[in-house]
């Protein structure tokens, strides 16, 4: 009896530790609530009735499940895209002298430039179909994987690198085990972000040219002021941030078992 009390004690406080994030959301969505219980003509912002009403029209048109579909798929690309290129950049440029000499000022200054004043350049190079938009989403994603994987790479301790040499460590045992496995921490830092500015260069990406997408579906309402549609757009751009956020914690945990294991262990102190 006893040992089924304890059971349900740790089940319970299990469940409570999953429940509590979530209560500032739920505060929100209850003061959103709360906020918009007049009548409509003497409030600006739509209700969350309105905001399902509003959902359930896009999805009768057919428009809201594709959209989602078109916005992930561009994200997803756009965000490898840049990381294919970025990643190699970062290790190599925080490695070695030449590469640092070569890459990192012009890596800067793309870092610098706001990847949306490039999206006429890029509708002028490449045109206003699918490429211009991936490509507009790798050159905003790539100052971030940039920054974290050069300086992951500086930060790895010299020793290790010395001691390869000593050994004769071919490069490529160095490139995978030691410079990307130290950087590791702070790709995942870089994802994280990544991820985030990813999501924003595709609203400015699917405005252009395009009959699908989130984006598309926000700059429609704007056109016909439909503020209901405009605030679900919004909240559609949090849950796919979440959702993202959700697929960063699970490449964590397999890749950097450790590091999360580090984390509960200093929240249960």
């Amino acid at each position: 009896m006893v040992s089924h009390c304890k059971s349900m004690l740790k089940n319970a406080s299990s469940s409570l530790r999953l429940c509590v994030p979530w209560l500032s959301t739920l505060v929100i969505l209850i003061g959103w609530f709360l906020a918009t219980l007049g009548p409509k003509e003497t409030r600006h912002i739509p209700s969350p009735a309105e905001v399902i009403n509003a959902f359930q029209e896009l999805n009768s048109e057919g428009l809201i499940w594709p959209s989602l579909g078109i916005s992930f798929t561009r994200v997803i690309a756009g965000l490898c895209l840049g990381m294919i290129i970025a990643v190699p950049a970062g290790v190599i440029s925080g490695s070695t002298k030449l590469g640092d000499i070569i890459i990192n000022k012009p890596g800067h200054m793309l870092r610098s430039v706001p990847f949306t004043a490039l999206a006429p350049l890029l509708i002028i190079l490449l045109g206003i179909g699918e490429t211009m938009k991936i490509a507009l989403i790798a050159i905003g994603v790539f100052g971030t994987f940039y920054v974290n994987m050069r300086d992951g790479v500086r930060n790895i301790d010299p020793k290790l690198l010395e001691l390869a040499r000593a050994y004769k460590v071919n490069s490529k045992t160095v490139f995978f085990t030691i410079l990307l496995r130290g950087a590791l921490p702070n790709f995942m830092t870089a994802l994280r972000f990544a991820i985030s500015v990813s999501w924003v260069a595709l609203v400015t990406c699917e405005t252009v040219n395009a009959s699908k997408g989130i984006g598309y579906v926000l700059a429609r309402s704007q056109e016909f002021y439909r503020p209901d549609q405009m605030l679900l757009c919004i909240v559609l751009y949090a849950i796919a941030g979440l959702l993202s956020e959700g697929i960063a914690t699970l490449l964590e945990k397999i890749c950097m078992p450790e590091r999360r294991s580090s984390i509960v262990k200093l929240k249960q102190n």
